[in-house]
């Protein structure tokens, strides 16, 4: 009977999809209903070579680590604020050393620690205090030392993964994991609130589950081998678990959540979706559309099948493909339903297609467009648009986020540089021409814009050896390539020092 009847929501949520063809979606934008959380707390002992604590929350709907950082004063005092949905764990971090505590929407807590012990587990299991709302993290500290204990050397585990096919690499993770779950429900047994037990169980679950998911890229990578030929999709049925939304306080769901994207790859390999016709991995049609027939076709769960819709809905936004989220849309509004995951989405799609509908870019960026450009002669026709000045070259993409993320560190860069002898030169690849318009407006960066064609995207590939985006190239006065590479990013100070030297030549 349960057969039936998922076979029949995959049926009418599919049916949903074909028939959702809007060509426009209005929507209002939306008051968040998350809570604001206070942490205060006191630095013992505090040393003059740190001065911050800082707060990460994973965030679940897009997958990113938020940070909150305070400065201490001289007394070792801190205060930070921010807001939740849920009751969930978050990392506070003094310096090189880190903790895990649970809290709860409104709650406003209390921290004092050693920062002397706090680089000991045991020892800070012992001291820390908290006082301020319910709380149970002093067993969750203790519990953390516990588990920490039982490991596998990170040098010894690399070479498993290497050496180990999947059952062999399997049976070690079962084997490491049953050893987990003795000591768990030992601390258990010794009294902890339903609330902290169900974390600790789900502290064994997926740390399992994140791990094993992870054994095909690794093993491939250390052996040079196709992550998708090392392992069936088989492999990955252990993925397919039931989950409730008391779950989501472990935030290790959260990276459950990213690393079943694996389990989706290898089952659209499967349904002929994704294939390799010339040597790099390519989806067949619509990659959307694909994904999400697989997500409603093979996840059982209700609330892991909506977690997994809203994800990848909100990755059709983050490459700003509007047209796209405006499809699915009425699977969104019948499949979305969890605040967390529906009210920040509806507030992304209106900022998102705010900068389609007006695209202003800065006075003083200038868009190229290079259609009439033969593929071989683009890079010559930036050298020549920037004769005798050194290029800061990035290559990107729209729908690449780590491009984007990188842009605001590239105009910081060219603020503090301020020398009208460089020139930072931007070259979009295999994108459209809308959203390469409406990123530049949404970024507000200045700069010379360049859009390559699809020929001219592949000549660059081969030109530059790239594997992928972003990609950064530095060039001298003469047009000669100085260096490339991914290490060249704007968010590293390596590529200024490289910069003033060449100024300096």
């Amino acid at each position: 009977m349960k057969t039936n009847l998922e076979k029949l929501v995959f049926i009418l949520l599919t049916f949903s999809i074909l028939i959702s063809c809007r060509s426009e979606v209005e929507l209002k934008p939306v008051q968040m209903t998350s809570k604001p959380v206070f942490i205060t707390g006191k630095v013992l002992n505090q040393t003059s070579e740190y001065n911050t604590v800082t707060v990460y929350v994973n965030e679940l709907l897009s997958g990113e680590q938020l940070s909150y950082v305070s400065l201490v004063d001289s007394f070792g005092n801190f205060q930070i604020k921010f807001k939740l949905y849920y009751p969930q764990d978050i990392l506070v971090r003094y310096g090189d050393n880190a903790f895990p505590i649970i809290i709860h929407p409104t709650d406003s807590i209390h921290i004092v620690f050693d920062a002397n012990m706090i680089s000991d587990k045991n020892e800070l299991a012992k001291s820390i205090q908290f006082a301020g709302s319910r709380s149970d993290n002093e067993s969750l500290i203790a519990f953390y030392a516990l588990i920490s204990e039982i490991f596998i050397p990170w040098e010894q585990y690399c070479q498993y993964e290497k050496e180990y096919n999947s059952d062999k690499f399997t049976a070690l993770l079962d084997s490491l994991r049953s050893l987990k779950k003795e000591a768990a429900n030992e601390f258990i047994r010794q009294g902890v609130s339903k609330e902290l037990e169900n974390w600790i169980k789900k502290e064994v679950d997926f740390d399992y589950y994140n791990w094993l998911a992870l054994y095909p890229y690794d093993h491939a990578g250390f052996n040079k081998l196709d992550e998708y030929t090392i392992v069936p999709s088989s492999f990955y049925d252990f993925m397919n678990i039931e989950l409730s939304l008391s779950d989501l306080s472990n935030s290790k769901s959260i990276i459950f959540i990213g690393r079943y994207q694996r389990r989706i790859s290898s089952l659209m390999i499967d349904d002929g979706k994704l294939f390799k016709p010339d040597g790099r991995w390519t989806y067949k049609g619509n990659a959307n559309d694909a994904i999400i027939k697989i997500i409603l076709k093979y996840t059982s769960d209700s609330l892991l099948r909506e977690m997994l819709i809203a994800r990848q809905l909100y990755y059709t936004l983050d490459r700003r493909e509007i047209k796209d989220f405006e499809k699915h849309y009425a699977l969104f509004e019948k499949t979305v339903t969890q605040p967390f995951l529906r009210e920040p989405l509806i507030n992304k799609y209106i900022e998102t297609k705010k900068h389609f509908e007006n695209a202003q870019p800065r006075e003083n960026t200038l868009l190229k467009l290079t259609k009439n450009t033969p593929a071989n002669e683009l890079i010559t026709k930036i050298l020549d648009d920037h004769k005798g000045k050194i290029i800061y070259l990035d290559i990107w993409a729209t729908w690449c986020s780590p491009c984007r993320r990188e842009m605001p560190f590239s105009k910081q860069l060219m603020q503090t540089l301020n020398n009208d002898k460089v020139a930072f030169v931007y070259l979009c690849i295999d994108s459209e021409e809308d959203k390469w318009k409406a990123i530049i407006s949404e970024l507000n960066i200045s700069g010379s814009h360049y859009l390559a064609t699809p020929d001219q995207s592949r000549f660059l590939y081969q030109l530059f050896e790239m594997n992928g985006v972003p990609q950064f190239v530095l060039l001298d006065t003469k047009g000669n390539v100085i260096e490339k590479g991914i290490h060249l990013r704007p968010s590293e100070s390596l590529i200024k020092t490289k910069i003033d030297k060449l100024l300096m030549e």
